[in-house]
Protein backbone atom coordinates (compact mmCIF):
# COMPACT_ATOMS: atom_id res chain seq x y z
CA UNK A 1 0.00 0.00 0.00
CA UNK A 2 1.53 3.51 -1.03
CA UNK A 3 1.82 5.96 1.73
CA UNK A 4 -0.81 8.23 -0.17
CA UNK A 5 -3.41 5.15 0.27
CA UNK A 6 -2.35 4.67 3.81
CA UNK A 7 -2.71 7.82 4.72
CA UNK A 8 -6.03 8.18 3.00
CA UNK A 9 -7.08 4.97 4.70
CA UNK A 10 -6.21 5.92 8.18
CA UNK A 11 -8.02 9.48 7.85
CA UNK A 12 -10.99 7.69 6.94
CA UNK A 13 -11.38 5.83 9.94
CA UNK A 14 -10.32 8.22 12.20
CA UNK A 15 -12.89 11.15 10.62
CA UNK A 16 -15.66 9.50 11.25
CA UNK A 17 -17.79 10.84 13.42
CA UNK A 18 -16.82 9.39 17.87
CA UNK A 19 -14.55 6.37 16.19
CA UNK A 20 -11.26 6.08 17.69
CA UNK A 21 -9.49 3.15 17.56
CA UNK A 22 -7.23 2.29 20.01
CA UNK A 23 -4.49 0.93 18.12
CA UNK A 24 -2.70 2.34 14.23
CA UNK A 25 0.16 0.82 12.45
CA UNK A 26 2.82 2.51 12.02
CA UNK A 27 2.41 5.91 9.42
CA UNK A 28 5.43 6.33 6.61
CA UNK A 29 6.66 10.08 6.75
CA UNK A 30 7.65 11.65 3.40
CA UNK A 31 11.65 11.27 3.44
CA UNK A 32 13.20 14.04 5.08
CA UNK A 33 15.34 16.53 2.52
CA UNK A 34 19.12 17.12 3.17
CA UNK A 35 18.95 20.23 0.70
CA UNK A 36 17.51 23.63 1.00
CA UNK A 37 17.61 27.35 -0.24
CA UNK A 38 17.97 28.54 3.16
CA UNK A 39 21.85 28.50 4.48
CA UNK A 40 22.52 28.04 8.42
CA UNK A 41 23.54 31.07 8.60
CA UNK A 42 20.30 32.69 7.20
CA UNK A 43 18.38 30.38 9.74
CA UNK A 44 20.15 31.86 12.31
CA UNK A 45 19.68 35.28 11.35
CA UNK A 46 16.21 34.77 10.82
CA UNK A 47 15.09 32.87 14.28
CA UNK A 48 12.72 34.19 16.47
CA UNK A 49 10.49 33.63 19.01
CA UNK A 50 7.07 32.92 16.80
CA UNK A 51 3.59 32.83 19.36
CA UNK A 52 0.96 33.71 16.66
CA UNK A 53 0.05 31.74 13.89
CA UNK A 54 -2.11 31.59 10.93
CA UNK A 55 -4.75 29.53 10.40
CA UNK A 56 -2.78 27.78 7.58
CA UNK A 57 -2.57 24.04 8.01
CA UNK A 58 0.89 22.20 8.25
CA UNK A 59 1.31 19.25 5.93
CA UNK A 60 2.66 15.70 6.75
CA UNK A 61 6.15 16.42 5.40
CA UNK A 62 6.71 19.84 7.24
CA UNK A 63 5.56 17.40 10.46
CA UNK A 64 8.75 14.58 9.32
CA UNK A 65 11.19 17.58 8.19
CA UNK A 66 10.94 19.13 11.87
CA UNK A 67 11.11 15.59 13.68
CA UNK A 68 13.94 14.58 11.18
CA UNK A 69 16.10 17.85 11.74
CA UNK A 70 15.48 17.27 16.08
CA UNK A 71 15.96 13.49 16.24
CA UNK A 72 16.15 12.16 12.64
CA UNK A 73 18.95 9.32 11.48
CA UNK A 74 21.52 10.29 9.32
CA UNK A 75 23.63 7.29 8.80
CA UNK A 76 23.70 3.62 8.44
CA UNK A 77 24.93 2.99 12.04
CA UNK A 78 22.42 5.06 13.55
CA UNK A 79 23.96 8.45 14.46
CA UNK A 80 21.25 11.49 14.29
CA UNK A 81 21.03 14.70 13.75
CA UNK A 82 21.72 15.67 17.35
CA UNK A 83 24.77 14.16 19.11
CA UNK A 84 24.03 12.03 21.94
CA UNK A 85 26.86 11.06 24.61
CA UNK A 86 27.61 7.49 24.50
CA UNK A 87 25.11 6.91 21.69
CA UNK A 88 22.69 6.33 23.92
CA UNK A 89 19.98 8.64 22.35
CA UNK A 90 17.54 9.14 25.36
CA UNK A 91 15.36 11.53 23.96
CA UNK A 92 11.78 10.90 22.54
CA UNK A 93 9.63 12.99 20.74
CA UNK A 94 5.68 13.34 20.74
CA UNK A 95 4.32 15.23 18.20
CA UNK A 96 0.66 16.59 19.03
CA UNK A 97 -1.60 16.96 15.33
CA UNK A 98 -3.90 19.63 15.92
CA UNK A 99 -3.95 21.00 12.12
CA UNK A 100 -2.13 18.67 9.76
CA UNK A 101 -3.02 17.61 6.56
CA UNK A 102 -3.15 14.13 5.76
CA UNK A 103 -2.74 13.40 9.64
CA UNK A 104 -5.93 12.83 12.07
CA UNK A 105 -5.84 14.88 15.14
CA UNK A 106 -3.73 13.12 18.17
CA UNK A 107 -0.55 12.76 19.50
CA UNK A 108 2.24 11.07 17.57
CA UNK A 109 5.60 8.98 18.91
CA UNK A 110 8.34 9.15 16.61
CA UNK A 111 10.24 6.49 15.52
CA UNK A 112 13.73 7.92 14.20
CA UNK A 113 14.75 4.51 13.09
CA UNK A 114 11.79 4.13 10.49
CA UNK A 115 11.04 7.83 9.98
CA UNK A 116 7.33 6.61 11.09
CA UNK A 117 5.06 7.74 13.58
CA UNK A 118 2.92 5.31 16.06
CA UNK A 119 -0.69 6.60 17.34
CA UNK A 120 -0.74 7.62 21.17
CA UNK A 121 -3.77 9.55 21.67
CA UNK A 122 -6.66 10.22 18.91
CA UNK A 123 -8.44 13.46 19.78
CA UNK A 124 -11.15 15.21 18.23
CA UNK A 125 -10.49 18.08 15.48
CA UNK A 126 -10.20 21.56 17.15
CA UNK A 127 -9.94 20.24 20.77
CA UNK A 128 -6.53 20.84 21.83
CA UNK A 129 -4.99 18.23 23.14
CA UNK A 130 -3.30 19.76 25.90
CA UNK A 131 -5.87 22.35 27.12
CA UNK A 132 -5.49 21.33 30.50
CA UNK A 133 -1.52 21.12 30.40
CA UNK A 134 -0.67 25.07 30.14
CA UNK A 135 -2.54 28.43 29.29
CA UNK A 136 -0.29 29.48 26.76
CA UNK A 137 -2.00 30.24 24.09
CA UNK A 138 0.42 29.74 21.38
CA UNK A 139 -0.10 25.91 22.75
CA UNK A 140 -3.86 25.56 21.61
CA UNK A 141 -3.60 27.35 18.43
CA UNK A 142 -0.60 25.60 16.71
CA UNK A 143 -1.50 23.52 13.73
CA UNK A 144 1.30 21.10 15.56
CA UNK A 145 3.66 20.81 19.03
CA UNK A 146 6.17 18.77 19.67
CA UNK A 147 6.71 17.43 22.79
CA UNK A 148 10.23 16.93 23.47
CA UNK A 149 10.82 13.66 27.02
CA UNK A 150 13.84 12.48 27.73
CA UNK A 151 14.58 9.04 29.42
CA UNK A 152 17.16 9.63 31.58
CA UNK A 153 17.68 5.96 32.92
CA UNK A 154 19.20 5.15 29.49
CA UNK A 155 22.62 7.40 30.54
CA UNK A 156 23.00 5.34 33.69
CA UNK A 157 23.17 7.04 37.30
CA UNK A 158 24.66 10.43 38.25
CA UNK A 159 24.44 14.10 38.08
CA UNK A 160 26.93 14.31 34.52
CA UNK A 161 25.02 11.67 32.90
CA UNK A 162 21.55 13.59 33.81
CA UNK A 163 23.36 16.99 32.15
CA UNK A 164 24.48 15.15 29.18
CA UNK A 165 20.76 14.38 28.70
CA UNK A 166 20.02 18.13 29.12
CA UNK A 167 22.18 19.55 26.83
CA UNK A 168 20.87 16.99 24.32
CA UNK A 169 17.27 18.48 24.50
CA UNK A 170 18.76 21.81 23.89
CA UNK A 171 20.53 20.44 20.44
CA UNK A 172 17.70 18.46 19.14
CA UNK A 173 15.12 21.86 20.09
CA UNK A 174 17.80 24.07 18.70
CA UNK A 175 17.40 21.93 15.74
CA UNK A 176 13.85 21.72 15.23
CA UNK A 177 13.70 26.09 15.96
CA UNK A 178 15.96 26.23 12.63
CA UNK A 179 14.33 23.75 10.44
CA UNK A 180 11.02 25.91 11.49
CA UNK A 181 12.76 28.72 9.83
CA UNK A 182 14.35 27.23 6.70
CA UNK A 183 10.59 25.98 6.00
CA UNK A 184 9.19 29.29 6.28
CA UNK A 185 7.34 28.84 10.00
CA UNK A 186 8.05 29.65 13.10
CA UNK A 187 8.01 28.59 16.76
CA UNK A 188 8.69 29.14 20.48
CA UNK A 189 10.06 26.97 23.03
CA UNK A 190 7.46 27.53 25.55
CA UNK A 191 7.28 27.35 28.98
CA UNK A 192 4.55 27.55 32.04
CA UNK A 193 3.45 24.10 30.99
CA UNK A 194 2.63 21.47 33.53
CA UNK A 195 5.12 18.59 32.73
CA UNK A 196 3.36 15.93 34.28
CA UNK A 197 -0.10 16.92 33.19
CA UNK A 198 1.54 16.83 29.29
CA UNK A 199 2.81 13.04 30.06
CA UNK A 200 -0.71 11.70 31.14
CA UNK A 201 -2.45 13.97 27.87
CA UNK A 202 -0.37 12.60 25.36
CA UNK A 203 -0.11 8.82 27.00
CA UNK A 204 3.06 8.41 27.86
CA UNK A 205 3.30 5.56 30.07
CA UNK A 206 7.73 4.97 30.50
CA UNK A 207 9.89 6.82 32.46
CA UNK A 208 9.99 9.69 29.66
CA UNK A 209 10.11 13.19 31.98
CA UNK A 210 8.99 16.01 29.46
CA UNK A 211 11.13 18.58 29.34
CA UNK A 212 10.36 20.58 26.21
CA UNK A 213 7.32 21.60 24.31
CA UNK A 214 7.54 23.70 21.21
CA UNK A 215 4.49 24.58 18.91
CA UNK A 216 4.83 25.36 15.41
CA UNK A 217 2.93 26.82 12.86
CA UNK A 218 3.18 29.34 9.89
CA UNK A 219 3.83 33.32 11.70
CA UNK A 220 1.28 35.39 11.74
CA UNK A 221 3.41 38.47 11.34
Amino acid sequence: MTHRFLVLAVSAVFLAPGCFPAELTAITLPSPKKAGSTSVEAALAARRSVRGYTKQTLTLADVGQLLWAAQGVTSPDGKRTAPSAMHRYPLEIVVVAQKVDGLPSGAYHYVPAKHSLELLMAAKPGVPLLAGSTQQTQVHSAPAVFVISAVYERMGSGAKNRTWTDYEVGLASENLLLEAVALGLGAVVTGGIDPASVKEAVKLTGGEEVIVVIPVGHPAN
